[in-house]
């Protein structure tokens, strides 16, 4: 092969991979309009529907409204019982009491030990096997 036959091996190459390009990039577009298309479909379809149902299923049956109940006059009122609540129990006071906690007469003092005791190391466990 020569030179010449490459260099016009190479340029149908690379108009091939743009020809390829531009049509993978044009299906990627119809796909994309389709998913958005058959999306808006769906949703308009649901509000159709929803539609569709509200009126077909009218709900609960309306019964008539209850008299609302007799409101009470000011003089109703004066008339009630009078309720008596009884006063709260008393509450002895803390003044004259000792606390029930008094601090020692000594602080506590640091020990000398420098190295804690180790805690210690459990066994590990076996599996009973099969």
């Amino acid at each position: 092969m020569t030179i010449s036959q490459d260099a016009t091996r190479s340029e149908v190459g690379a108009r091939g991979t743009r020809a390829a390009r531009s049509t993978r990039d044009a299906a990627l577009r119809r796909t994309r309009a389709i998913v958005a298309g058959v999306a808006a479909a769906a949703v308009g379809l649901s509000g159709a529907l929803s539609v569709v149902a509200a009126q077909a299923f009218n709900g609960h049956p309306q019964r008539s409204a209850p008299s609302p109940a007799p409101v009470a006059k000011a003089a109703d009122r004066s008339r009630a019982p009078r309720v008596s609540v009884p006063r709260p129990q008393s509450i002895p006071s803390i003044d004259g009491q000792p606390a029930p906690l008094q601090p020692p007469a000594e602080p506590p003092a640091a020990t000398q030990d420098t190295q804690p005791v180790p805690a210690p190391v459990p066994e590990p466990q076996v599996s009973g096997g099969s």
